[in-house]
């Protein structure tokens, strides 16, 4: 009697742990996949924008930090070093004027830069920098599109350089870059676009 009650039991347990290893059915596959899809066309929307703030943040540092290399190695190496931007093409040279003559002689490194993943050297109108003046180009340096650093990092002319996502022109100035320079020493100067504040960078 007693042996067949543990078989009864034995076999309920067995019946239980075979049915807790059942998988999922159709009906709980589908409606898990459905959550799952909405959960995710909400969120590319969101991960598409981050994607793209991520994008000029990458391309702006790395204008900022050719800006300031071009200065450091203008002192370092006692010469002038020249920074010109192709706002056309969005590329830049940075030329190692070793011989301070003005020319690319030969020997002389010159550098190439190239904006990527749909990133400008561009401004929407009606933006101003960071001293409050109206924007009218997207790279200038006292009317000109090349900076130069001499050996004591001073640059040749005050200036700015803007850029903006593609999807941003006549857009949004939301994830607008600035990058600054300053004449009287070179020093050069990271902005990031905030319109909570006048002149809208911080």
């Amino acid at each position: 009697m007693a042996t067949g009650m543990l078989s009864t039991k034995g076999l309920k347990g067995l019946k239980h742990l075979l049915k807790s290893r059942e998988g999922f059915t159709l009906i709980e596959t589908v409606m898990v996949l459905a959550v799952l899809g909405v959960i995710m066309a909400t969120a590319a929307p969101n991960f598409s924008k981050w994607k793209e703030k991520h994008q000029i943040n990458g391309q702006a540092q790395k204008i900022y930090f050719d800006l300031m290399l071009a200065r450091t190695t203008a002192v370092r190496n006692n010469n002038i070093v020249r920074v010109t931007f192709n706002t056309t093409n969005n590329t830049y040279t940075i030329h190692d004027d070793t011989d301070s003559d003005g020319t690319k002689g030969a020997g002389e490194a010159v550098k190439s830069g190239a904006l990527e993943n749909d990133i400008n050297f561009a401004f929407n109108s009606g933006i101003s920098d960071i001293d409050g003046n109206a924007v009218s180009a997207a790279v200038s340096f006292g009317g000109s599109q090349t900076v130069t650093f001499d050996s004591r990092g001073q640059s040749s002319a005050s200036g700015s350089v803007f850029l903006l996502h593609t999807t941003d022109i006549d857009n949004t100035n939301d994830r607008a870059r600035h990058i600054s320079v300053l004449q009287a020493t070179g020093a050069v100067d990271y902005w990031t676009y905030d319109g909570s504040v006048t002149p809208p960078w911080k």
